[in-house]
């Protein structure tokens, strides 16, 4: 089983790009799950997902990188019983912290997970602003990716994708980036995130 984790701050994009990639995985016949964290009672984001007919289970009312930890584990782990998917792609709440996220995988004990990776969304129309009022939390998304994505690179311009690529290199320059938006792109983002060829 491998595992995706998904982080970004409110409104980068993270549930329109996972959409994109369940699409992806369904296209290419492995079978995923997508794990979504809602702060709120109600989970939109897991309602539309289930409109497109994807596999979607949900924690909710609090964060999974601290009051929901126990409960990311046991989801996992339920999951890993009953489902048995090739996938697991956790899209977590634009306030988690991916570090704290990780730490708590040494307590899963389901299948072996074949990989952990971790992707982040960059929004280039905000991302000057975040950097001044959340810089620990949109360091720690970007320092802990291994696949980061400037996204809606067809409303953003040049000069904000620039920016985007430069914080990110500087933050972590062993990232993979990827601007998202422009059309065509979106093809290239699921080819680099699955791990199977599509």
């Amino acid at each position: 089983m491998h595992l995706l984790l998904f982080s970004g701050f409110l409104g980068s994009g993270k549930t329109t790009a996972v959409i994109r990639l369940a699409k992806a995985a369904a296209a290419s016949g492995r079978k995923a799950a997508f794990l979504v964290n809602e702060i709120g009672e109600i989970g939109i984001d897991n309602q539309l997902m289930r409109q497109l007919g994807l596999n979607v289970w949900e924690l909710v009312a609090g964060c999974i990188c601290c009051t929901l930890s126990g409960d990311l584990i046991e989801t996992l782990e339920k999951l890993d019983t009953e489902y048995a998917p090739d996938l697991v792609i956790v899209e977590a709440s634009g306030v988690a912290d991916p570090e704290a996220v990780l730490a708590m995988l040494p307590h899963y004990h389901g299948r072996p997970l074949s990989s952990v990776r971790t992707a982040t969304l960059v929004d280039p129309l905000r991302l000057p602003m975040l950097m001044e009022v959340l810089t620990p939390l949109i360091t720690s998304q970007i320092e802990h990716a291994d696949v980061a994505i400037v996204s809606k690179a067809d409303l953003a311009t040049e000069d904000e994708i620039a920016f985007s690529r430069k914080t990110i290199g500087t933050i972590n320059p062993r990232a993979s980036v990827l601007v998202a938006g422009a059309e065509g792109t979106h093809d290239d983002v699921a080819s680099r995130l699955l791990p199977w060829p599509i």
